[in-house]
């Protein structure tokens, strides 16, 4: 049971992270209260089942939240993470708190239809890259025809990388760009 708790704890931090990508006007304070009556709840069941597993420094997503720095992979990251969160909450049968479990769903359900639902679909067109089959011949003459787009768009990606973040030379030289 500690586990819920841990990953609705990390349910915050992924609503935190869809308001600061997308800036979507979701109720944190309306999240925060429900969450934490969903704690409560499973801490109350924690302890009728006798698991001492309260003090567990258990994290599931942040480590990998954390490390994926850009935009584009947290949004990969939580396109597959709030599913789970939706699962979860669709197994959990409380009478006491249908509304809170009610309220998040329709805050992960919305942030997936209008923020991630289209980096779901790229993940998986990205499973299907790796399903090709590069033994064939005709795979591999159509790859080697690709293969300097490849190598151009991984060195515009690099040259991006070095770039200064001031746009004006002047303005970098004053600033100590």
């Amino acid at each position: 049971m500690i586990k819920y708790f841990k990953m609705f704890l990390l349910y915050c931090t992924i609503l935190c992270y869809i308001r600061q990508v997308n800036g979507y006007n979701i109720d944190l304070m309306t999240a925060r209260k429900d969450i934490e009556n969903l704690r409560k709840y499973l801490v109350s069941m924690n302890k009728n089942t006798k698991d001492s597993s309260d003090t567990d420094d258990t994290v599931l997503f942040s480590k990998l939240l954390d490390s994926w720095t850009e935009d584009g992979e947290k949004k990969l990251l939580l396109s597959q993470i709030v599913p789970m969160y939706l699962k979860m909450l669709d197994s959990m049968k409380s009478t006491e708190l249908k509304d809170s479990i009610t309220n998040l769903t329709q805050m992960l359900n919305s942030s997936y239809d209008d923020f991630m639902k289209q980096s779901d679909q790229k993940l998986k067109g990205l499973n299907e890259v790796k399903k090709i089959q590069l033994s064939d011949i005709k795979n591999q003459r159509a790859a080697i025809k690709e293969l300097l787009r490849i190598l151009r768009d991984i060195s515009i990606m690099s040259q991006r990388k070095e770039k200064p973040k001031c746009k004006r030379e002047n303005t970098r030289r004053r600033r100590g760009c």
